[in-house]
């Protein structure tokens, strides 16, 4: 009886430590963009207007332009930064939503703000920052009272491209906007 006992403990731990857990998918989340392109069945056309270069420190610049995403006649406007792949970093297309690049814009003044009391706050690490839905991160970390600002592109990748000030996210940021207005107003014609 024991010796039946023992087997059957000892099948019991194989199958245990042997086991193989199920496929589970990590993600089904899709961005605002994807739920748009993805359809199928429809007809989709995209065009893409350029704005200007963005660069960061440690990158050649990231290409960036306003994509118009046309489907069944509804037309909608997205921020495209495309980051070519870099040493053992794959590339990168991130596309944030008309809207939320509006709330991004915004938030970074007040972010702006806010820098300035941080930086004079004498603490030894600082962060802020604002994430989209779709995991578009902008943001600051203070240290040692040397500001240092950051874009987080992709939404499961921590990876961070750094700019030497704010002024040059600001400024293309304005850039940006105005080809929006600019498209928007050309793309109804």
């Amino acid at each position: 009886m024991k010796r039946i006992l023992f087997l059957a403990i000892m099948l019991l731990v194989g199958k245990l430590v042997l086991a193989q857990t199920p496929y589970v998918r990590v993600d089904d989340y899709q961005t605002k963009y994807e739920q748009l392109t993805h359809q199928t069945g429809v007809r989709c056309k995209i065009t893409d207007y350029a704005i200007s270069t963005l660069y960061a420190q440690l990158f050649d610049g990231l290409e960036t332009a306003v994509r118009a995403v046309e489907m069944e006649g509804v037309v909608k406007y997205f921020y495209r930064i495309y980051r070519k792949e870099v040493k053992e970093q794959p590339a990168v297309e991130v596309f944030v939503a008309y809207e939320d690049f509006v709330e991004i814009d915004r938030v970074l003044e007040s972010m702006i703000t806010e820098e300035h009391k941080d930086k004079n706050a004498r603490k030894d690490y600082y962060e802020t920052f604002y994430r989209t839905d779709d995991g578009f991160q902008i943001g600051y970390s203070i240290k040692s009272r040397q500001t240092h600002w950051y874009l987080v592109l992709e939404r499961y990748n921590e990876n961070k491209v750094f700019f030497d000030n704010v002024t040059k996210l600001k400024d293309h940021f304005k850039k940006a906007l105005a080809k929006f207005e600019e498209v928007k107003k050309n793309v109804g014609k």
